[in-house]
């Protein structure tokens, strides 16, 4: 015979249909509890069970699942009270044995101010009652901030600089629920699509990344009027440089990148690791050609491949097999254990290395390959006519933001 504890589980398990019929306005209760009902022959366990089962009942506790009796002539039992059918009358019922009251009061009053505020958002609730619930403290909140944004789209602020009443990090707090939100509210025109930076995405103004960046010729430097061959620039202000350059090398060791030679028509840029896609708001790069120097290893490879979904035309620097081979006894170490998937971005080439560091869990860091080894393999590659210096001989006016 069905008890207590087991009956409550079942009525957990029909919450969540409780709250499609209530979202639809559809009837629910009552509810009958499909169970088994037979009693046991041991006259003992018999008594007992049915005694638990009126016990807990609505019958005992005022609330909770209801018995409906009938009284059988048995031979095993005599003449007794067996049930006949167990079921929820009330919605309250239902909530209250299953300590769901509050919360589900916080449903239904979330989801009436959002459906008459937002119809839109009718099928969301739908999938994401566990949010709806969750993000019922912070209601009043939420819905000023869509408010705003549905009004003023694309604002070009920082979140905490809107006219709204929420903390400063309301918006960063919320930004999972507020996203889809403003992805079904929004118009398309005025959503980058493309972009999963929540900022970016719904045109806040944020914290950009800073972008290191080093001259190579003294020639590009004054032609861009700068007083420095150094500097950090957030992305946007990078990618609003009227520069004139006729080759760009993206490097990741900062040190790697403040001795690269002097190189004709060049500046490099560095540190941007898995952010080298941000890269793609700098649309210039697209014009001009883009050599990429990382690690030797899972993790060089796979930033390698990232990049070039955004500059598809990037060629590699100092990441071939050739390479490998020729330093792995001396300098390899271990790696970090990963083993990469296929890449879909590298040539033959560098999709053998990739391999190689990878099933070997092989990594020689770009910063201990040999600095005349560098010298001439960047002589080679990038195929400058400019002599090749001594990376220390830095200019005068140089203003070093990271150290060496």
């Amino acid at each position: 015979m069905i008890q207590p504890e087991d009956i409550r589980r079942k009525a957990s398990n029909l919450y969540p249909a409780f709250q499609f019929a209530w979202l639809d306005n559809g009837a629910f209760f009552p509810k009958v509890i499909p169970c088994d009902k037979t009693v046991d022959s041991n006259l003992a366990v018999a008594i007992e069970s049915i005694h638990r089962l009126r016990s807990e009942s609505k019958e005992q506790l005022g609330y909770g699942y209801a018995i409906e009796w009938e009284e059988r002539n048995s031979r095993t039992h005599g003449r007794n009270g067996f049930p006949r059918k167990i079921s929820f009358e009330t919605p309250q019922d239902l909530l209250k044995l299953i300590g769901k009251e509050r919360e589900f009061t916080q449903f239904t009053v979330a989801v009436d101010r959002i459906r008459a505020r937002y119809p839109q958002l009718a099928q969301w609730i739908r999938s994401h009652r566990r949010d709806v619930i969750d993000a019922a403290s912070e209601l009043d909140g939420l819905l000023q901030v869509v408010d705003y944004l549905v009004a003023h789209p694309r604002p070009d602020r920082f979140a905490r600089e809107l006219p709204l009443p929420v903390d400063t990090k309301f918006i960063e707090r919320n930004r999972r629920i507020l996203r889809a939100w403003l992805d079904l509210l929004l118009p398309p025109h005025v959503i980058r699509a493309d972009e999963e930076h929540f900022d970016r995405r719904f045109g806040l103004r944020y914290v950009e990344p800073l972008v290191f960046m080093r001259c190579l010729d003294e020639a590009v430097q004054q032609q861009a009027n700068w007083p420095w061959g150094e500097c950090a620039l957030p992305l946007h202000s990078l990618a609003a440089l009227p520069l004139i350059v006729e080759r760009v090398l993206i490097v990741e060791n900062k040190v790697n990148l403040l001795t690269l030679p002097r190189i004709s028509g060049a500046i490099a840029m560095g540190g941007l690791g898995n952010g080298v896609t941000d890269l793609r708001y700098v649309t210039w790069l697209s014009q001009v050609p883009v050599w990429y120097w990382g690690d030797l290893d899972v993790d060089g490879f796979e930033i390698l491949s990232r990049l070039r979904t955004v500059l598809p035309h990037t060629k590699s620097l100092l990441m071939n097999e050739n390479v490998l081979l020729a330093w792995r006894a001396s300098i390899g170490t271990t790696g970090n254990g990963r083993v990469g998937i296929a890449l879909p971005n590298l040539t033959p080439e560098e999709s053998q290395a990739f391999q190689v560091c990878s099933v070997n869990n092989l990594r020689i860091e770009q910063e201990r390959i040999p600095q005349a080894f560098v010298l001439k393999q960047l002589n080679e590659m990038v195929g400058t006519a400019a002599a090749i210096e001594d990376a220390t001989k830095s200019n005068d006016t140089a203003i070093h933001l990271w150290p060496l």
